[in-house]
């Protein structure tokens, strides 16, 4: 089997727009949180979520006219040129690549033309076709010119993982040398709704794992990951961030949007995780949490952490700073494991004031944590019990 690398990263966030900004944010402990600037929630409360308020379209898209894409599609393409960038990447070199995306609502155009529908009113033309989900894969092809396989993972609050997952093993098995793994999501009054339905969403500052979490905040983002072979990102010369070791993925089946009361699924996710990568618990050294700041979720990921592991591993969620981006949160935490064991360093949850004894980990609190990583792991967890953790390994060429 051949061994897999990530040899770039991009990332559009609301504490970052680029990989890099995205990062120094993460450890500086910096929110993305704000006030929601979108028609249409003036009646709910909270109000607060992860948006992007200073993204420019027109200074990433290149090919498409980035007035006739939706937003998913500007997020996402942004990111890859984000990441192509950092991977030193020329379009000979990618053109056979291919894309696998992560997603949750795919284009929140579709808000906008079936609203019209149900009114008996026209969409403006520019928005008639945004509403298919395959528009994401079929304008970022066209902006990068693309003519490998491409697939779309529509598997909610994990996607980003499934997307990675589906790069690695068509790497792994040789049936390619080069992919683009990517999660995307544009800020969505739908799946605001939903949440706020749920009672799900914070008031609003995010706690993932405090004793005062109060839910979730919604957020948008994109975040690309550029996976190689390994002689392949060596052959060319490649910046190697990380190796990918193995993943695990498990679906409970229990409940629509509740965790298994006794964690099952995620316990079997993070050891098959770890089988696959062909090490054991004690060799985990940073787990990057799903911690939504829920109360279910995460106590569900804490007991299961505690019943897997016999030491307590250090954990974070960036989720605390960013809030809860769909499809394109894994894929931003898998960067955040992928400079992890590249630096040695962790970023900080945020907003962490007094644990709670449901979530007794070791939660890295309010500052960065400098240690050895040389194993991180990336757990996400998606509504239907859909689990996934991949296992990200600091590069030696030896090993």
């Amino acid at each position: 089997m051949k061994r897999v690398v990530v040899t770039g990263t991009g990332a559009i966030t609301s504490i970052g727009l680029s990989s890099k900004d995205f990062w120094k944010s993460c450890l500086n402990g910096e929110s993305g949180i704000s006030l929601i600037q979108k028609e249409g929630i003036q009646l709910l409360e909270p109000k607060y979520g992860g948006q992007i308020h200073n993204f420019d379209a027109s200074e990433y898209i290149k090919v498409n006219d980035h007035k006739s894409i939706g937003r998913g599609s500007q997020l996402l393409i942004a990111s890859m040129y984000d990441a192509i960038k950092n991977a030193n990447l020329n379009p000979e070199t990618y053109k056979k690549a291919d894309l696998f995306v992560g997603t949750t609502m795919g284009e929140i155009a579709i808000e906008v033309t079936d609203y019209n529908r149900h009114r008996g009113k026209n969409s403006p033309e520019n928005l008639i076709d945004q509403d298919f989900l395959h528009t994401i894969l079929a304008n970022t092809c066209k902006e990068f010119n693309l003519e490998g396989e491409t697939m779309l993972v529509a598997n909610a609050c994990s996607a980003g993982n499934y997307a990675i997952i589906q790069g690695y093993e068509k790497i792994r098995n040789g049936e390619n040398s080069i992919c683009f793994t990517a999660g995307e999501d544009p800020f969505s009054t739908i799946a605001y709704y939903g949440f706020n339905r749920l009672k799900a969403i914070a008031t609003k500052e995010c706690k993932p794992f405090d004793a005062h979490r109060d839910g979730m905040l919604v957020a948008e983002g994109a975040g690309c990951l550029v996976l190689e072979e390994l002689e392949h990102a060596q052959k060319r010369g490649a910046n190697i961030l990380a190796e990918v070791k193995g993943y695990g993925v498990s679906c409970d089946a229990y409940h629509i949007t509740a965790p298994h009361p006794n964690s099952t699924g995620i316990i079997k996710a993070m050891k098959m995780a770890i089988k696959k990568a062909d090490i054991t618990t004690d060799d985990v050294s940073y787990i990057s949490a799903h911690g939504t700041g829920t109360q279910a979720n995460d106590k569900a990921e804490s007991f299961a952490v505690n019943q897997l592991f016999n030491k307590k591993i250090p954990m974070s969620s960036i989720k605390s700073m960013i809030g809860h981006s769909m499809g394109a949160a894994s894929l931003l935490e898998a960067i955040v494991c992928c400079n992890a064991v590249k630096e040695d360093v962790a970023p900080p949850t945020i907003n962490f004031e007094l644990k709670d004894e449901n979530c007794d980990v070791d939660c890295i609190s309010n500052r960065k944590r400098s240690f050895p990583i040389e194993y991180a792991m990336n757990n996400s967890y998606a509504f239907g019990g859909a689990n996934s953790s991949i296992i990200f390994k600091k590069f030696r060429e030896d090993c």
